[in-house]
């Protein structure tokens, strides 16, 4: 199972914006991930988080959710975002934390045996994003894994 240490390297690394965020994995397990940002690295011009933060915030919760199951399984693919919706409920006046919603092993099993034959496979991560305890946003994203081997 990856640390959280290799995966905030990884995403500091592939991903340069999630440093310049102050995007922080928490804790990742199997049952789902949880990401912290900070207010002071994603704040607008009317003192709250900006919307482009919150929604990327809930896109890398959702990635590293499938990233780390495709290590945890032993697969070699590319993961992409193909499509984000988030809807927004409250603006976020403190730091931000996101927490993958768990996924169900029959998803994750149709999604890697999906991979395994056709090389291609799509699921669906919803993130919950707070700031103060609050439900402040929720980040649904469809997920794309092409095998590296193909």
């Amino acid at each position: 199972m990856p640390t959280n240490e290799e995966i905030n390297k990884h995403l500091h690394e592939q991903i340069p914006m999630t440093d310049q965020m102050g995007i922080l994995v928490k804790d990742f397990s199997a049952e789902g991930v949880v990401a912290t940002a900070p207010l002071s690295a994603n704040i607008n011009h009317q003192q709250s988080a900006f919307g482009g933060s919150i929604v990327a915030l809930g896109i890398v919760t959702g990635f590293v959710a499938i990233w780390g199951n495709l290590k945890l399984r032993a697969i070699r693919a590319e993961l992409v975002i193909q499509h984000s919706e988030t809807d927004f409920s409250k603006p976020a006046l403190g730091d931000m934390e996101a927490r993958s919603r768990t996924l169900s092993d029959t998803a994750l099993d149709s999604f890697t045996s999906s991979l395994a034959s056709t090389g291609k496979a799509r699921i669906l991560v919803t993130s919950d994003i707070f700031s103060d305890g609050k439900l402040i946003a929720s980040n649904t994203g469809t997920f794309v894994a092409i095998a590296e081997d193909r």
